[in-house]
């Protein structure tokens, strides 16, 4: 925005500057298909029955439908990395215009940020880090820091973790125990106000730094693609029933500039 000092007769720039802009992404699909063979419904049946058939084929297809969005959000959505019907992943909306030219239907370099400049605009701090440094790692931390805005969450491979864990290991007072990453099972360190933990989807060789308040994850309204599931229906000219587990919607980061990833780490 225009502003400064002003002086007595002294006139004020009033010329419009755009602040705002809109950033889209579209539903993506998901499914899980779920079919059971009609003649196992003999054995799968009554006291004598050795396991809930249907029970069990439904919590794989919530695992693997979590298996599909898990690998995916890491990704980029864009045909480099991942399929253009995939999530618009943390690989595209991370950026710094270098490989990902355009986020959420914006060109980067229309915010009048040069590509490859980090923490403007839509872009996000990108840097590779071969031999892995917490000088590194503090380096891109204090990039995407913004006033009282700052990453949260670290996420990585356990390869890297242990290498951050190595480097900690004379102050493991800051394993946590209680924090809500903790409370759901996910081991991590404490750093800088920031959870470091381990994601078994994360692509090798990666450090994402996230801002937890700018993720939002959309899902449809439609109760059927809210991890809904469709019924069973008769295959044609057999016994045997299909079914789908279904997802809609994307991920959205509206705040591109208070995050940043690390790539190529292989050493410490």
């Amino acid at each position: 925005m225009n502003g400064g000092a002003f002086q007595r007769g002294g006139t004020f720039n009033i010329s419009y500057v755009q602040t705002d802009t809109a950033i889209e992404v579209n539903p993506k699909f998901y499914y899980v298909n779920v079919t059971l063979f009609g003649t196992d419904n003999v054995l799968a049946r009554g006291p004598d029955a050795a396991m809930n058939y249907v029970e069990s084929k439904m919590v794989n297809a919530s695992g693997k439908m979590a298996k599909l969005l898990g690998t995916d959000i890491f990704l980029d959505g864009t045909g480099v990395n991942s399929a253009t019907i995939n999530l618009d992943g943390f690989l595209q909306a991370l950026d710094n215009g270098t490989i990902y030219t355009s986020y959420g239907g914006i060109t980067r370099t229309d915010l009048g940020v040069l590509a490859g400049t980090n923490n403007q605009g839509i872009n996000g701090y990108v840097n590779s880090l071969t031999t892995f440094t917490m000088t590194g790692l503090q380096t891109a931390y204090g990039a995407a820091w913004f006033g009282n805005e700052h990453i949260d969450l670290i996420v990585t491979t356990q390869l890297i973790w242990d290498m951050i864990w190595n480097k900690v290991q004379p102050q493991q007072r800051f394993l946590e125990e209680s924090s809500d990453v903790a409370k759901i099972g996910f081991q991590s360190l404490r750093w800088n106000g920031a959870s470091i933990t381990v994601d078994q989807y994360c692509p090798a060789g990666y450090i994402f730094g996230l801002n937890t308040k700018y993720i939002q994850f959309w899902i449809s309204t439609l109760a059927k693609y809210q991890f809904g599931f469709t019924g069973f229906k008769e295959a044609q000219n057999s016994d045997d029933v299909a079914g789908q587990y279904l997802f809609s919607g994307n991920l959205l980061i509206p705040a591109p500039r208070l995050f940043f990833t690390l790539s190529g780490v292989t050493t410490l």
